[in-house]
């Protein structure tokens, strides 16, 4: 294995905008690719599938290879395929092969190698453009992880797709050939539908094609590797096996996660099964409730999180299911969740599987690693289900109750040793219906926590959050050369934010209004860490908010706020005072503050108590404890509510770098990570007495 910098590579928009704008989706997820040296990759791989002599038989038998040439009946002169149908060449070799080996398999329909360079693939609908691609040749599939692609009521029903695709093959005569980035996007792009059609896919194999030359790319949770160029007529047998990888009916083989099964009828997913170990390595088989995830993510490089709705097979209870791949140097989140059990206001896990594979060992590197991988290990946790998104409140107190007991349950979780770090409105959840106080607000998604406690020297990290709920401190690490220690302010800040965004988009019934240029202002400016950090300083010092926004809120509310976003200011002022003076004392100055937490969260949660007191007074005595009355809620919310759901304010991606993230531009992908320097440290904040 080795490296090289793709730097001098241009990336000139092609004559296809289409297949420019799907570039932009998939190179910078790309980033560092790993470049094979030799072909130990693809000579060792898939030998369970068939031996030498069975190949050998095969080749003698083929009509479409000379036994006596030993080579493969391919035009030799290959610009002869440009006045005939390039394709067929090497759809009668791969098919030949896979029904040869799959006799079976092709008998039955459960694998059939298709011409599909003149067939429009249907991307996925989630994406922000609509797009098709057009794979030279697939392996059409049959069986529990595929299903026909998806069409609409008025459509005709396509008979394959993404969603029903084992592996996919590129060609390209070697008059038409393709530089090696290029072959990369391209192969990409199949790649990400493939992973995002087919939720249980772990890896995805595209072989590429130019003549005689074959080159084998591999995707997976770490990103890309690609061998050397490999003479198919040279070596016969690896290309076989290769064919048979990407056709192989055993599922395993080609790349799913075999513990998620569906049943299939009429060509459709109708029920399906997830099988995970519980306690004791005892296999549990659970329902799913959903054939389709509740939750997943399009990257092909990252966590990608996928969330799964199932039910417990003796109580009938639903649960669910997250499966997610960690960075190998990060603690595993079901060792906090482990702490969180019996934490009220924390979500509960039920069971776990800390190591189902990793991604250097799809690769089969070995000891040999490279130093530029990153290697990413497939963890399953199945939790408690909770209720609807923070968002979804129908009251004020609702609201002020759920968020009050998730404050409650990071406090708790603090003690115990624990810092979430990734406090956010898609974060904070609430509780069943018949949630008692400390339930009434859940706190989930642990990937990003840290051990804690007041001598903890983790520093913040712009790279880790949201932007438009991290703290003032955490979007100045973009720009400090020595960035503070993340503490509960920070996430306390986080809570606020919520709070913020809650008030300002929403009224007390929870009916969507709109977002207000303020906020609008924070999404424009998140590449601007600094930016933003000033914006935020000057939010938390302002004494009121629009009244057309507080008017649509009781006052036992906005007191709430004012007094939450009036403590958050006098703290960050605090640190800001020691960054600018730069006393002696000054880790004794952050110290003091972080001793002082349970001061600190019993504060603002008397601010939350007095606030609900005031609420449940109000509507005791017949009133919603507005100061004056509300204005009546917009005519028609649904359309704007499907809107804030697709904000870009929120989350794009579950995925926090572990290293360096991807800049917002379609730059080509590196094959090696290159370390960011260090920026001169230019302080946006502007300072002020403590």
């Amino acid at each position: 294995m080795r490296t090289r910098s793709w730097s001098k590579r241009t990336n000139a928009p092609s004559s296809n905008p289409n297949l420019d704008e799907q570039k932009g989706l998939v190179v910078p997820e790309l980033q560092e690719v790993v470049e094979l040296e030799d072909s130990s990759f693809t000579s060792s791989i898939y030998h369970n599938l068939a031996s030498d002599s069975a190949i050998d038989s095969f080749l003698k038998k083929s009509r479409f290879y000379s036994l006596g040439e030993r080579r493969w009946k391919l035009p030799r002169d290959y610009r002869k395929l440009f006045d005939s149908n390039s394709y067929a060449p090497f759809f009668n070799i791969v098919s030949s092969i896979v029904k040869h080996f799959w006799a079976d398999a092709t008998a039955q329909g459960l694998r059939r190698v298709v011409d599909t360079h003149s067939t429009d693939f249907r991307h996925s609908k989630d994406d922000p453009v609509s797009h098709n691609s057009r794979p030279s040749l697939v392996i059409q599939a049959e069986g529990p992880s595929f299903q026909l692609p998806s069409t609409s009521s008025s459509e005709k029903q396509a008979k394959v797709g993404f969603a029903n695709v084992a592996g996919c093959i590129e060609i390209q005569v070697e008059g038409d050939e393709l530089p090696v980035d290029e072959q990369l996007t391209r192969v990409a792009i199949y790649a990400r539908q493939l992973f995002i059609h087919q939720p249980n896919r772990r890896f995805v194999r595209v072989l590429f094609l130019t003549g005689h030359l074959l080159r084998l790319f591999h995707f997976d949770r770490s990103g890309a590797q690609y061998t050397p160029l490999l003479d198919i007529h040279r070596d016969p047998h690896t290309f076989v096996r290769l064919v048979l990888g990407l056709s192989s009916p055993n599922e395993a083989d080609i790349g799913l996660d075999t513990s998620i099964w569906w049943g299939i009828e009429n060509g459709r997913k109708v029920v399906g099964t997830l099988t995970s170990r519980g306690t004791g390595d005892v296999e549990i088989v659970y329902p799913l409730l959903d054939v389709k995830p509740f939750f997943s993510r399009s990257n092909i490089r990252g966590r990608c999180t996928i969330c799964w709705r199932v039910s417990d097979p003796i109580s009938g209870e639903e649960l669910l299911v997250k499966d997610s791949w960690k960075s190998d140097d990060r603690t595993s989140e079901h060792v906090y969740l482990q702490t969180a059990l019996g934490i009220p206001g924390v979500v509960q896990m039920v069971s776990y599987e800390p190591n189902r594979g990793q991604t250097k060992d799809l690769r089969c590197f070995g000891t040999q690693i490279p130093a530029c991988f990153q290697d990413r290990v497939d963890t399953r946790v199945i939790m408690k289900c909770y209720g609807s998104p923070i968002s979804k409140f129908s009251s004020a107190r609702q609201l002020l109750c759920s968020l009050r007991d998730a404050i409650e349950g990071h406090k708790h979780l603090l003690k115990n040793g624990v810092l979430h770090r990734d406090v956010s409105i898609q974060n904070i959840l609430r509780g069943s219906l018949s949630a008692e106080p400390g339930d009434r607000g859940i706190l989930i998604d642990l990937d990003m926590a840290i051990r804690y406690g007041v001598d903890s020297s983790n520093p913040t990290n712009w790279q880790i959050g949201t932007c438009l709920y991290q703290s003032v401190m955490v979007l100045s690490s973009h720009d400090m050369p020595e960035p503070l220690v993340h503490d509960h302010l920070d996430d306390l800040e986080s809570f606020l934010y919520v709070l913020a965004y809650v008030i300002h988009v929403y009224d007390s019934q929870g009916v969507f209004h709109s977002i207000p240029n303020t906020l609008q202002l924070w999404n424009k400016c998140g590449d601007d860490h600094g930016i933003l950090a000033t914006l935020k300083e000057s939010f938390l010092a302002q004494q009121s908010i629009p009244m057309d926004i507080s008017s649509r809120w009781p006052d036992p509310c906005l007191r709430v706020f004012h007094g939450f976003r009036s403590f958050i200011q006098s703290c960050v002022q605090a640190k800001i005072a020691v960054i600018h003076r730069k006393p002696v004392d000054g880790q004794d100055v952050f110290k003091s503050l972080r001793l002082c937490a349970e001061d600190h969260y019993d504060h603002v949660l008397r601010l939350f108590d007095e606030g609900i007191v005031a609420l449940e007074k109000a509507e005791q005595a017949g009133g919603a404890g507005f100061a004056t009355p509300p204005p009546p809620p917009p005519g028609s919310t649904s359309a704007l509510h499907s809107t804030v759901q697709r904000s870009p304010l929120k989350r794009s991606s579950d995925d926090y770098p572990d290293a360096q993230p991807a800049a917002k531009r379609s730059n080509p992908p590196r094959i090696i990570r290159n370390p960011r320097s260090p920026r001169s440290p230019t302080p946006r904040a502007t300072p002020r007495s403590a």
